[in-house]
């Protein structure tokens, strides 16, 4: 666990700078339709994403699906819009792509607390052409 946080670090320095991390649970579209159920409990990985953004608002994204995605985002009134771009991973192979996403967060609740709701999808190329996999997460973020 220890060589993961360090490699993280290494190539993300900017995390060091977080504001806030983010925990969204959800199902993906792995490019064969609709998105899948989610796992009960959610014990698949694919359903996971961890999200750190920093005071600037630059985020780092880290799933297997859609991928690992470096993006800046946009805030108005709880309400915010990403965009950005990255490694796109699917079940087709591994690709590059660019994402956008778009969400809200609530007001904070236990002084540091926030419930979150994204929608994101990546546009890319993989090893079997043109992918769009989206995700609809919903989940907690800690203000650090």
């Amino acid at each position: 666990m220890k060589h993961c946080m360090l490699l993280l670090l290494a190539l993300m320095p900017s995390a060091l700078h977080a504001k806030q991390l983010h925990l969204l649970i959800g199902p993906p579209s792995l490019g064969q339709g609709g998105s899948n159920p989610v796992s009960i409990p959610p014990g698949n990985p694919v359903d996971w994403q961890f999200t750190i953004v920093t005071d600037s608002q630059r985020e780092w994204v880290i799933s297997l699906v859609p991928g690992l995605l470096w993006g800046q985002r946009f805030y108005k009134d709880g309400f915010y819009a990403a965009l950005g771009g990255g490694l796109l991973v699917t079940s087709s192979g591994v690709g590059v792509g660019v994402d956008h996403a778009y969400g809200y967060e609530s007001a904070p609740f236990w002084r540091r607390f926030r419930y979150q709701v994204e929608y994101r999808q990546v546009v890319g190329i993989g090893n079997y052409g043109w992918q769009f996999p989206y995700t609809f997460r919903m989940g907690m973020s800690y203000a650090l």
